[in-house]
């Protein structure tokens, strides 16, 4: 939420970005999330194998520092265990 400075107007403006500066760069970094999460999912889809999966997620680092990503990919594995032994009819 933008904090408000006593002139009614925004911080940000008194920094000398306005809003419309501001506006902008939001919408960028929305922009390119969504092309991530596209590619991401084009990734997930065409994934064959528990591997496959896991090279859709890429490994980060976590606060311990240990990488969530192996975390992640051993949950995908059970996931994708789980879903191949279904049967749809």
């Amino acid at each position: 939420m933008p904090s408000i400075v006593a002139n009614g107007g925004e911080a940000g403006q008194a920094s000398g970005v306005s809003f419309e500066q501001r506006k902008a760069a939001v919408l960028d970094r929305i922009d390119q999330r969504v092309a991530r999460l596209q590619e991401a999912g084009a990734c997930v889809s065409a994934a064959t194998t528990p591997e496959a999966l896991g090279a859709c997620m890429p490994m980060s680092a976590g606060p311990t520092g240990q990488g969530q990503g192996r975390q992640r990919m051993g949950q995908l594995e059970v996931l994708f265990g789980c879903l191949s032994s279904l049967s749809i009819n």
